[in-house]
């Protein structure tokens, strides 16, 4: 990414903390490519239910184009398919030819664009509190993950956040926020409140997931999350909160530009032919990146 403009400066390394965490989600679908001892390139594969990606992915410079990067990819696609995951994607960067002909030729066809988007954080924004899962006992954490199990399901069948709800909480790099009804758990919010870079963008906060029950999605319910995940950055210090919002549900692209969002950049998602997302309704809120 920093080739491309010119940029020559080091890309900051990833904490600790994101790397352990990043490996927690899924700790058999990560593999290494060594040599001697030596690591030359490592692929981590993610699962949220029925749905699989992989990333973060990456092979020493002097050695790639020389099938390391293929091995790894063909290491995680069998990890995916053994989960019996019935969508396969990944997440890249549009503007780079060599990743976008990389993932043709292993199969990955070109969807829709995932949209990152950001907004300013200011003081006198509406202060919403939401039920925080890291300040709720352990029955009614059982409890939500069974209702919003229900919920991504309706979204997808076999979608489950559950791993980035607890992983998140376990390392405590974030926090989730639970939207309610009646008592019954139909929304929530995953947020990072550390860099996953060592010394870089403490400032910001990144939303991992969003996603709301179909049947309890309206601008209120939508508008009321992330104001919520707003007020709660804001009151960590954070002074900018960033939102991923894929193409496809573009009802959500549009409110989330409503309420003062703005365009940072682009990623290209890509689905392995023959195990490819449904069509869905362009209403439901499920807002997500497979990058890492």
């Amino acid at each position: 990414m920093k080739r491309l403009p010119g940029e020559i400066s080091t890309l900051p390394l990833r904490t600790r903390i994101n790397a352990l965490s990043r490996l927690e989600k899924d700790p058999e679908g990560c593999f290494l490519a060594e040599d001697n001892e030596k690591i030359l390139g490592f692929i981590y594969s993610r699962t949220w239910g029925k749905v699989g990606w992989f990333g973060t992915f990456a092979v020493l410079p002097e050695y790639q184009g020389q099938g390391i990067g293929k091995e790894l990819i063909n290491a995680s696609l069998g990890y995916l398919r053994h989960q019996g995951c019935h969508v396969i994607g990944i997440e890249t960067m549009p503007e780079s030819a060599y990743n976008i002909g990389l993932y043709l030729k292993q199969g990955f066809k070109p969807r829709y664009l995932t949209i990152q988007l950001s907004k300013y954080l200011q003081e006198g924004n509406p202060d919403i509190e939401l039920p925080r899962w890291s300040q709720t006992d352990v029955k009614s954490r059982e409890r939500w993950i069974k209702e919003l199990r229900d919920a991504t399901m309706q979204l997808s069948p076999g979608f489950d956040y559950t791993r980035e709800i607890t992983c998140t909480d376990q390392f405590g790099t974030g926090e989730t926020l639970v939207l309610t009804h009646r008592g019954r758990a139909v929304g929530m919010c995953t947020v990072a409140l550390q860099s996953p870079r060592e010394n870089a963008g403490e400032d910001t906060a990144i939303i991992q997931v969003l996603a709301i029950h179909p049947a309890h999605t309206s601008s209120e319910a939508l508008t009321t999350l992330l104001q919520g995940t707003e007020a709660l950055a804001h009151s960590r210090g954070k002074v900018k909160l960033v939102l991923p919002v894929n193409a496809r549900h573009a009802w959500a692209l549009e409110q989330v530009v409503r309420l003062g969002y703005r365009v940072e950049r682009t990623m290209v998602r890509m689905t392995l032919q023959g195990v490819e997302e449904d069509a869905v309704p362009d209403e439901l809120v499920n807002l997500s990146r497979w990058a890492g």
